[in-house]
């Protein structure tokens, strides 16, 4: 674990997430519904949303955070990878990496990866199973 270089909290980097560099988000007209029928560009995003799909079916449909109902329909909003998948690619396909949130506590967690201490066990415990020798 680092520090990060503007304010010294723990990072994983150089910056903590509430400096990390971001990109700009891509606008959308919609909401990025899993079950609204689209084009697949690639076999990675249509493995995905039947991963996310999967989960869905098997998990009450609530925040594993607040209890807060999601509602009916899955949106990929709600599913976060709790190790990220750039840095961890053998987790990306783990449901034990996907923790079910909320739109807000899904951009909190980007923004702050300690914030919530359910997703702090989780993320031990996957460290834990994906060691690097």
């Amino acid at each position: 674990m680092a520090n990060c270089k503007v304010c010294g909290k723990k990072a994983e980097s150089d910056f903590c997430f509430l400096h990390k560099p971001r990109k700009k988000l891509q606008q959308r007209g919609i909401k990025p519904s899993l079950t609204t029928k689209k084009k697949v560009s690639d076999g990675k995003s249509h493995q995905m949303r039947e991963f996310f799909i999967d989960i869905w079916k098997t998990r009450p449909h609530n925040s594993e955070v607040s209890g807060t109902y999601l509602g009916k329909e899955p949106m990929s909003t709600y599913f976060h990878h709790i190790l990220p998948k750039s840095k961890y690619p053998e987790a990306r396909l783990d449901e034990e990496n996907i923790i079910l949130l909320t739109l807000e506590e899904h951009d909190n967690v980007e923004n702050d990866i300690y914030r919530y201490e359910e997703v702090n066990k989780r993320r031990e415990y996957l460290l834990q199973k994906y060691e690097r020798a």
